[in-house]
């Protein structure tokens, strides 16, 4: 018995198996702390002081906020940026990649004063618990990104919060006022009631499904009939009728022609031609069209409130012609309160009438609406429930209420609360972006985009917008620099915004706040001597944050010619915010350039679950990265019984999706991500195990390498330059594909099957060429790899042989070109042209050996003799037999098997036909 043992174990001495220390999984969480510690600070660091005088390459942080544990979406983004920087580094680049966070904002302030009975009003107590709470937040947020095995200057990480960076966005404040594109508006916002400030278009998110109550009203208009003088009633529909006592006039389109109906449910009514089919259940049985009115003969009338909202309810309101005024919608007639409605606003300035706003910060009525006898039935109400009934009350109480019903339709929403905003009219600041929107247009013509279609999405947001809403009525920001006199008016110039900017140098923001609210200090001297007797206090506003984000340009070195950064990538949704912040910002603080701060622009989608849904903790289908890097998500993971997958399952899972749509998550996935990040570490394992006895020159010329190796390298040398292409344009699922399909096919496939027995058996001159091929071959793989699993590229050095570790430079520091140059040394242009019958001739060998192995014919590929009957080429494809007679003596082991015989007796077009095996034929 124990001879019977002994003679496997002597056997199996004699053989030359690949053998590594690289463990069969990944490393344990100490040397996994050590590699990622390896693989991105002393990285970064390293290229810092070794790359002086090489290109730099900029990636700009879209700063995440600071109010939370990341989620998966933040590592989409965040690795994203990493393999593009290390891409770069590979490049033979100096990366510049400092990140950011957004710091001020409500959902900080919120969080940090917890529920709401209990949040303190007082603004030092507010900023001092949202400050803290931001600080926490990036300290957590920081710990994990760094687990991702992000490479970034996190020593010289900048925050919204900081001073040098509130005051280099003052600056740009200060050179936007002083370019006349800052001011002070009584205009239409959105208003969100839930938040108690303005909005911004970038912070409005929209739901299909609102529900409103929609309403037909009718306003009586005096009309002659018959030669009588008659009242009638213009018909208006309304789906926001907590508007109406805000009504100032009513719209009709002039090039439309309306009817003057009597109902008997109404009495005398006038609606559109168009309107009629719609009207028809509201007018009821047996009304009577009594004329024709044309459009243009009604925007010159005027009309009276039914219900006496206000003193002056008796003054009579006009009609006025719009455009906008849609004979499929609605009634043909369109009432408008031009302070809370945008079209409203902008037809009623032209005529001179001033938009009123019945509503206050909370979204309620306030006693302006009634005259003081009234006021009750509305004061106080919440306008989108109790004040909409209300409203339809007091209509329906004087008989100008017609219909109400519910309307499903699009509404905006705060994307914070995620509650309902308002429409309201309020004293806000606003930058005046059309100014600038022809640069900034222009600007974008020179930029990059990927995917193509973000260039239209972002050019079309850029052109839509005329005016940007900047002040929030929040504590927790940057303070719009304004002074108010006593009366209200406001002081915003160059001169007071700058003398501002110093006090806040040298006393920081929150004095702002701490001081008297009239402390003179903060008014310039020369104000005060040209106006001694004026009391100033300071205003309370603070900036949009996407002002704050926006100008983190700032935080790039300009040479005043260049554009600071390479590349911005950031979500899609940042079309509507910080890539359109960061533009205008930056467009409007430079002079003339027309250049905008990014060379590049790349948005990616956003992470669903396997059924296309988005994450929502209600629904239960959130995947933290942290689940994805535990395993927990693999089977048996949540029982502990499954590896951790570790920071390059996550990185793995980001480059195989395709990023420029939404990128979809779930245990099925990352099980495929599991299967192909061992396939690369068997692999490495496979390779470092051939190369830890290589004693061979360090290089070979190519005529001393046998085809196998030559054609190996030559696969090697098409895939290196595909990779390298997808990489460029930034396609990394396709890189990655391409590596499968090199590892799989090409190297597994063909060359490990065509030297396997080599490597074990062989110990001379044969071995050695094929060594140094793997060597090569290992050092290409770890290149191609490098961006995407770093730790695992890390842990392949530590465990590789002394004689690379010392004779080669670090996988992570070796220059993509160099790799390619020395494989340029090994095409060869007729080898290229044979690779394809060869290839196809392996193919059906192995296909032919399947079968057999099927049958029980035969067992290992050695065991197998092959003949390939090849027949006469016709004179227009490739020459076979040629190419097997330059191949004959290395046909054998470049396929594996013992025999290789070649019949080229046949005549037809050129084709391998057959196989002979251990002398059973098949075809």
């Amino acid at each position: 018995m124990s001879v019977r043992r002994l003679l496997p174990t002597t056997w199996q001495s004699t053989l030359h198996l690949p053998r590594s220390t690289l463990p069969p999984k990944q490393a344990s969480k100490l040397d996994q702390q050590a590699y990622l510690k390896r693989c991105t600070l002393d990285l970064y660091q390293s290229q810092w002081q070794t790359r002086k005088d090489k290109p730099e390459f900029v990636l700009h942080d879209g700063p995440p906020f600071a109010n939370g544990p990341l989620h998966i979406g933040h590592a989409l983004n965040k690795i994203l940026k990493d393999i593009t920087c290390r891409f770069q580094l590979a490049l033979g680049k100096r990366i510049n990649f400092v990140p950011g966070w957004d710091c001020h904002g409500l959902p900080i302030e919120i969080k940090a004063l917890g529920p709401a009975p209990e949040r303190t009003t007082e603004p030092l107590q507010i900023r001092k618990a949202a400050k803290s709470l931001a600080a926490a937040a990036i300290a957590q947020q920081k710990a994990s990104f760094s687990q991702w095995g992000i490479m970034a200057d996190w020593g010289h990480a900048w925050k919204t919060m900081d001073l040098n960076f509130e005051l280099r966005q003052l600056e740009v404040f200060s050179t936007m006022v002083k370019k006349g594109l800052i001011r002070r508006r009584l205009k239409p916002v959105y208003w969100s009631p839930s938040s108690r400030t303005a909005l911004a278009e970038a912070e409005v998110e929209y739901r299909e499904d609102h529900k409103s109550t929609a309403a037909y009203v009718q306003y009586p208009m005096q009309f002659r009939v018959d030669d009588q003088v008659s009242t009638i009633g213009l018909v208006v529909w309304t789906t926001t009728p907590w508007t109406l006592p805000a009504n100032k006039a009513i719209a009709v389109n002039s090039n439309l022609e309306y009817w003057h109906i009597k109902s008997p449910k109404h009495g005398h009514v006038i609606i559109a031609q168009t309107a009629l089919p719609q009207a028809k259940d509201y007018l009821g049985e047996g009304y009577e069209i009594i004329q024709m009115i044309h459009g243009s003969y009604l925007a010159t009338k005027h009309y009276l409130d039914p219900v006496g909202m206000k003193k002056k309810a008796k003054k009579p309101r006009p009609i006025l012609h719009a455009d906008f005024v849609s004979p499929s919608l609605g009634t043909g007639l369109v009432h408008l309160a031009p302070g809370h409605g945008m079209d409203d606003y902008d037809l009623c300035l032209k005529h001179g009438i001033t938009p009123y706003t019945p509503v206050d910060d909370a979204g309620c009525f306030s006693n302006l609406v009634l005259p003081r006898r009234r006021h009750e039935a509305l004061n106080g109400k919440p306008v989108l429930d109790q004040g909409t009934e209300a409203v339809l009350e007091l209509f329906d109480s004087v008989g100008a209420l017609i219909k109400r019903d519910v309307f499903v339709h699009k509404y905006p929403y705060d994307w914070r609360t995620k509650q309902p905003l308002i429409i309201r009219a309020t004293e806000q600041w606003f930058a005046d972006v059309g100014q600038i929107q022809a640069e900034a247009l222009e600007s974008l013509k020179a930029v990059n985009f990927v995917p193509e279609s973000g260039k239209d999405r972002l050019m079309s947001f850029v052109a839509n917008r005329k005016e940007w809403c900047i002040s929030r009525q929040r504590a927790w920001g940057v303070p719009i620099p304004a002074l108010y006199t006593s009366s209200g008016r406001a002081l915003l110039t160059a001169e007071s915004v700058d003398h501002i900017i110093t006090k806040v140098k040298s006393r920081g923001v929150a004095a702002w706040w701490s001081d008297e609210d009239t402390e003179p200090e903060w008014v310039a001297p020369s104000i005060r001597a040209r106006y001694p007797k004026s009391e100033y206090r300071r205003g309370k506003d603070t900036m949009d944050v996407w002002f704050d984000s926006g100008t983190s340009w700032t935080q790039m070195a300009e040479d005043g010619n260049s554009t600071p950064a390479d590349v911005y990538l950031e979500g899609t949704d940042q079309h509507r915010g910080w890539f359109q912040s960061s533009l205008l910002t930056y467009i409007a603080r430079h002079d003339h350039q027309s250049r905008a701060p990014f060379r590049k622009l790349v948005t990616h989608g956003f992470v669903l679950d396997s059924a296309g849904r988005k994450m929502s903790k209600s629904v239960g289908n959130v995947i933290s990265p942290g689940e994805i890097i535990d395993g927990t998500l693999l089977p048996g993971g949540k029982d502990g019984k499954h590896e951790a997958m570790g920071a390059d399952a996550l990185r793995l899972w980001v480059a195989m999706s395709d990023y420029t749509s939404d990128v979809r998550v779930s245990p099925a996935v990352l099980q495929t991500v599991h299967i192909q990040l061992k396939k690369y570490r068997n692999t490495f394992k496979f390779t470092l195990g051939v190369l830890q006895d290589f004693e061979g020159p360090p290089t070979m010329k190519p005529e001393a390498l046998a085809s196998a190796h030559r054609m190996a390298l030559l696969q090697l040398g098409h895939t290196f330059r595909l990779v390298h292409a997808y990489y460029s344009d930034g396609n990394y699922s396709k890189a990655l594909s391409e590596i499968n399909r090199y590892v799989v096919k090409d190297l597994s496939g063909f060359y490990i099957e065509s030297v396997r027995d080599v490597l074990y058996l062989d110990q001379g001159e044969v071995r050695r060429q094929a060594q140094f091929t793997m060597l090569i071959i290992h050092q290409c793989l770890q290149t191609m790899l490098g961006p995407i699993t770093p730790l695992l590229i890390e842990e392949v050095w530590e465990h590789s042989p002394l004689y690379v570790k010392t004779g080669y430079p670090h996988p992570m520091q070796i220059v993509w070109a160099e790799h390619q140059k020395g494989l340029d040394l090994f095409h060869d242009a007729q080898l290229a042209l044979d690779m394809p019958i060869l290839s196809k001739a392996l193919a059906g060998i192995n296909s032919a050996q399947e079968k057999a192995r099927r049958k029980d014919l035969m067992g290992s590929g050695v065991n197998c003799s092959v003949l390939l009957q090849v027949q006469a080429g016709d004179g227009e494809g490739p020459d076979v037999m040629s190419c097997f007679d330059r191949h004959r003596s290395e046909l054998a082991g470049m396929f594996a098997v013992s025999v290789v015989e070649l019949d080229g007796t046949g005549v037809g077009p050129a084709a391998w036909l057959g196989w002979r095996m251990d002398g059973v034929g098949g075809v």
